[in-house]
C-alpha cells in the first residue's frame, strides 16, 4: 500500500489575524450651532464641507456621529447626537439631518459641553476614533473655561486610539491659552480652516515579528501618503533595529534586524515602533496621526503540520 505523507507549514494563523486585523473607524463631529455661525456667513459652507467629509469616507463600517452643541441658551443642556454607518444610505440619512439644523438667535457656546460628552463615553475600545469640535468663536461662559477638561485629554485618549481636532471656523476662535493647552496634549491639534474635509493618515498600529522566519513587517496605511516620509524607529535599549523603510503595495515596510544571536532573543516580548512624518504642510488638511506601533516580537519555530493519508 502506498503511503503518501503532506507536510504543511503553518504560519501561525492566528497570529496573522492579529496582525492584519483592521480596526475599523468612528467619526464624530461637534458642529457649532450658535447664531454667530449664520451671521459670520459660515452656516451653510461648513455644512457644505461637512456633508463633503461624509460624502468622502470611503469605508461603509465607519460610524458617524453628528452632536450639534450651542443649540439653545440653556444653560449646560444634554447634547444629542444622530449616527449612522457611512453607507449610502447613511450618508443620505445625515446629510438630511443636517441640512433640517436652523440655528436660533438664543444659543450659548459653552466647548465644555462638546468635551464632557465626549468623554462620556462618544469614543471605543474598539475602533479609530476620531473626534472634531468645529466652532466659529470663544467659550461663552468664560474664554478660558474648559482648559481644565483639555488637559485630561492626555491621560484619558492619549495613550488610545482617539486624535481629536479643534476646528477654528472662523478667527473669532482663535485663543492663545486654549491653542498652547491643545499643543501640550498628545493626539490632539488645532486646525484653523474652515473645512473638515481632513485628510487623516494612519498606520495599522500592531503587527507581530519573527525573528527566525521575517526580515521585515508590513503596516497597512491609511489615507493619502501623497510624498510624506515616514521614519521608523525602536526605543532606546531594544535588541531589535530598523534597517529601512519602503511603500510596497499601500503599506509601509519595515525591515528589522536585531543585535546578537536569534537564540538567545527572547521568545516573546513587546517592543515599541516609534514613527515620525516628514514633509506634512503645518497649515495643509494633512495629519499624520499615528506616533506608536506595538510589536510582538518572537523568536520562535513555525509550527507544522503532518497529514498522513495511507
Amino acid at each position: 500500500m502506498r503511503k503518501i505523507v503532506f507536510i504543511m507549514l503553518l504560519l501561525l494563523p492566528f497570529m496573522a489575524k492579529s496582525q492584519n486585523q483592521i480596526l475599523k473607524e468612528r467619526r464624530v463631529y461637534y458642529l457649532d450651532c450658535s447664531y454667530s455661525m449664520v451671521s459670520n456667513k459660515l452656516w451653510d459652507p461648513v455644512r457644505e464641507n461637512l456633508k463633503n467629509a461624509i460624502d468622502n469616507v470611503d469605508d461603509e463600517t465607519t460610524e458617524l456621529v453628528v452632536v450639534p452643541f450651542a443649540f439653545d441658551a440653556q444653560h449646560h443642556p444634554t447634547l444629542n447626537a444622530f449616527s449612522a454607518k457611512a453607507d449610502k444610505n447613511g450618508k443620505s440619512l445625515l446629510k438630511s439631518r443636517i441640512d433640517a439644523l436652523e440655528p436660533t438667535k438664543k444659543t450659548m457656546t459653552y466647548h465644555s459641553d462638546v468635551l464632557n460628552d465626549f468623554y462620556g463615553g462618544r469614543d471605543d475600545d474598539n475602533r479609530v476614533t476620531y473626534m472634531f469640535l468645529m466652532t466659529d468663536g470663544r467659550n461663552e461662559e468664560n474664554p478660558d473655561g474648559f482648559i481644565p477638561l483639555l488637559k485630561k485629554w492626555g491621560g484619558r485618549c492619549g495613550n488610545k486610539s482617539v486624535y481629536g481636532f479643534y476646528v477654528m471656523l472662523h478667527a473669532n476662535a482663535a485663543n492663545p491659552s486654549v491653542e498652547r493647552t491643545i499643543d501640550l496634549q498628545p493626539h490632539f491639534w488645532v486646525v484653523p480652516t474652515a473645512d473638515v474635509n481632513l485628510n487623516l493618515i494612519r498606520l495599522q498600529d500592531k503587527a507581530i515579528f519573527n525573528a527566525r522566519n521575517d526580515k521585515y513587517i508590513d503596516l497597512q496605511i491609511y489615507g493619502d501618503i501623497k510624498d510624506i516620509g515616514l521614519e521608523t524607529k525602536f526605543d532606546n535599549g531594544s535588541q531589535y533595529q530598523v534597517g529601512g523603510t519602503e511603500i510596497v503595495n499601500g503599506k509601509l515596510r519595515v525591515h528589522i534586524s536585531f543585535a546578537g544571536d536569534v537564540y538567545s532573543l527572547p521568545a516573546s516580548q513587546r517592543e515599541v515602533l516609534s514613527v515620525k512624518a516628514r514633509g506634512i504642510d503645518p497649515k495643509g488638511l494633512d495629519f499624520f496621526v499615528t506616533d506608536k506601533i506595538c510589536v510582538e516580537c518572537i523568536s520562535k519555530p513555525e509550527k507544522s503540520l503532518r497529514i498522513s493519508i495511507e
